[in-house]
């Protein structure tokens, strides 16, 4: 509050300065004797054309700027709701929902292989890695199914990818895909 004070202080003296300095130099003489010999409506018309001019000023260097950063920060916003709309209706675990079994009756190779037959994609070679891991090779594999085959992995057995490496090959849409399951 002090510091509310000071400031309103300080900007009245720099405005009463500057008003001094105007008066004070030909230009502002000038005009203090075109505005002395104005009658008295003009000079009403005068005083309100500068506080509607002053008010514009303010309004353009104050409120437009910051009506406008409401409206951006709005738009943000809404794009961002709509986000976590799609997030929560296309993930369970967005909901904050239990994907991962707790346990399978499966071993995780055999689920991994099941799922990509399923899936249409051809595993050329998997081993294991650690004892909850496999690694997995893919040669030729269209990109639209191995996305879709991750999602299930992770959102109907709780398998996620560890680590991978995806390879575009020359026949559009096609991969070659090194890939580490955990689960």
């Amino acid at each position: 509050m002090a510091d509310l004070a000071a400031f309103r202080s300080e900007m009245r003296r720099q405005a009463e300065d500057l008003a001094s300095r105007v008066m004070a130099s030909d230009a502002g003489q000038r005009l203090l004797g075109v505005y002395d010999q104005l009658g008295e409506r003009d000079r009403m018309a005068l005083r309100g054309l500068s506080w509607f001019a002053a008010a514009v000023l303010v309004y353009l260097a104050a409120i437009s700027p910051l009506v406008a950063h409401v409206d951006s920060a709005l738009r943000r916003l809404e794009s961002e709701q709509a986000l976590l709309s799609w997030l929560k209706s296309h993930d369970p675990a967005a909901t904050g929902a239990s994907t991962v079994v707790a346990q399978r009756d499966e071993p995780l190779a055999t689920i991994v292989n099941a799922t990509a037959e399923e899936g249409g994609l051809a595993i050329r070679r998997y081993e294991p890695s650690g004892e909850d891991g496999v690694r997995v090779w893919m040669e030729g594999a269209s990109f639209n199914a191995f996305v879709k085959w991750l999602y299930v992995l992770e959102g109907t057995h709780g398998i996620r990818a560890a680590e991978f490496n995806i390879e575009r090959e020359n026949e559009p849409g096609k991969v070659s895909v090194r890939i580490t399951l955990r689960g």
